[in-house]
């Protein structure tokens, strides 16, 4: 869990954690220079459970950063990611690694990442959405090799991945967007598997103030495409850095892709 300035809703989160049916996991947590009580109430878990483990270094400077931080010093088998404000369900880290089981028997020795819907939420946990994937058009059906990972498809906050996705996730990773943007990208370039459970394990809280937001697909017509045409320009460019850092090919096969994907959404609805 990378943590910033997130005493507000941190507790909410950590014992959603606690509570979870899978026990066999670690939480580690490295937090980023905030100033409110966030580090006062990591030390406090940590003290009361030993699954909760408080990292000592410096601030990296962002949540892509802190993210990749801990995965580079952490070793272990399997890695989820939390953010400080959402709340898991309670079957989250084992549905999640049941899945993963089942990926590792099929693609031995793979790269696999393994990700899940969510329950899009306001700040107080009332349900704007039961599907972040229906509420946001996200369709990880269609997207199954590394030519066709032409937008983010895996919500962070949601993924688990294993030992051999580490690996295969180039660092220093100076072109990365956020870090479950990069991990995907890396490991679909290596071949690997991602797969999805359609069941929303989190609770995806929404309060103005989230690194990544949802936004609702029927808001997003021809108005606020012309409104924030720059923005979604530097988005894609970005995107398509990272792409071509990992080896995807020329600009106009990004375009054909993303062509060819929002063909699928349109003719599937």
């Amino acid at each position: 869990m990378a943590t910033y300035n997130g005493a507000r809703h941190l507790r909410e989160q950590i014992d959603s954690i606690l509570a979870q049916t899978d026990h066999d996991w670690t939480l580690f947590v490295h937090d980023d220079g905030s100033a409110d009580d966030t580090m006062a109430i990591l030390h406090e878990y940590a003290a009361a459970h030993r699954q909760v483990v408080v990292l000592d270094y410096p601030p990296t400077g962002g949540a892509c950063a802190n993210f990749l931080g801990m995965m580079q010093r952490v070793e272990a088998q399997y890695y989820l990611f939390a953010d400080q404000d959402d709340v898991w369900l309670s079957d989250k880290v084992r549905l999640s690694r049941e899945e993963m089981l089942r990926q590792e028997a099929a693609h031995p020795q793979a790269p696999v990442v393994v990700h899940t819907d969510l329950v899009v939420a306001d700040e107080q946990l009332n349900v704007v959405a039961p599907s972040f994937m229906k509420y946001t058009a996200t369709r990880p059906e269609f997207i199954t090799s590394f030519d066709e990972c032409v937008l983010p498809f895996v919500t962070g906050c949601t993924m688990m991945f294993n030992a051999e996705a580490r690996r295969a996730t180039l660092l220093p990773a100076r072109e990365a967007t956020m870090h479950d943007v990069w991990i995907t990208l890396c490991c679909m370039s290596k071949g690997g598997v991602v797969s999805v459970v359609p069941t929303p394990l989190v609770l995806y809280r929404q309060h103005g103030d989230n690194a990544i937001g949802a936004r609702d697909i029927h808001t997003v017509g021809l108005r606020y495409r012309v409104g924030h045409l720059l923005t979604i320009v530097r988005n894609n460019r970005a995107h398509y850095k990272m792409l071509r850092r990992l080896g995807y090919g020329s600009v106009w096969k990004y375009i054909r892709h993303k062509i060819i994907y929002r063909d699928k959404v349109r003719h599937s609805k």
